[in-house]
């Protein structure tokens, strides 16, 4: 019975921890496009799961959008290029904390230049010269 309760409570407090890591080149694409590098940002967010040995139950979504929206909002750009990320867990008892960690560069797209904008634009107040 002793040897029984000591494996439970070995079971309870034994941490785990497990990660990965990846890179990406951007999250829309860019290519035939100019852009601005506005500078780096990174957040990191957490979720959580609940673990019942082989079981595990989460308790929330990943929240990959939010981070994106995050390093978004951080320098004001439309997208982000250079995409570095990890992810790590850790278990306590019953519980396991995820974290999700984003670097990027974030970009501004430049505006598009119409090379015949001067000249649709002359043509058009020289129509309406002509009806005055």
């Amino acid at each position: 019975m002793r040897a029984i309760l000591a494996s439970i409570a070995c079971l309870l407090l034994v941490q785990c921890a497990g990660a990965n890591a990846g890179i990406a080149v951007s999250n829309v694409p860019t290519e035939g496009q100019t852009y601005t590098v506005l500078g780096t940002a990174e957040t990191t967010k957490s979720w959580w799961s609940l673990d019942l040995a082989v079981l595990a139950f989460p308790l929330g979504e990943p929240p990959v959008a939010e981070a994106v929206e995050d390093l978004l909002k951080q320098k004001e750009g439309n997208a982000l290029i250079n995409l570095r990320f990890w992810t790590d867990r850790t278990t306590i008892l019953f519980m396991t904390r995820h974290r999700f960690h984003l670097q990027a560069d974030v970009i501004r797209f430049d505006p598009k230049v119409d090379p015949d904008k001067d000249k649709k634009d002359k043509a058009k107040d020289d129509k309406d010269k002509l009806k005055k």
